[in-house]
């Protein structure tokens, strides 16, 4: 389930206040700037995700024989996912 809009801006305003409380970051932009920036970047990874697990579903969905939620559909979905990720250049 994706998380509402309400809930990111909650957690890119956490962690930008996180980070202006740490003595090892320093914000180059206001506080605003940066807090748009991490929101806008935690909805694209969101969006990504959701990408790559549609992709994951479809795969199994085109093989036969996997029913869903079962062992072997759950090792399948969990590899595919991977796959997706090492694709688009994160490691697992």
């Amino acid at each position: 389930m994706r998380p509402s809009r309400e809930r990111i801006e909650h957690l890119a305003r956490e962690l930008v206040d996180a980070l202006a409380r740490s003595r090892a970051v320093v914000l180059l932009k206001d506080r605003e700037a940066v807090r748009q920036a991490v929101a806008q970047a935690l909805t694209e990874e969101l969006r990504r995700e959701e990408l790559r697990e549609e992709n994951a579903r479809k795969r199994i969905a085109s093989m036969k024989g996997p029913r869903p939620h079962t062992k072997e559909w759950d090792e399948l979905f969990l590899k595919f996912i991977e796959e997706e990720a090492m694709r688009d250049g994160l490691d697992s």
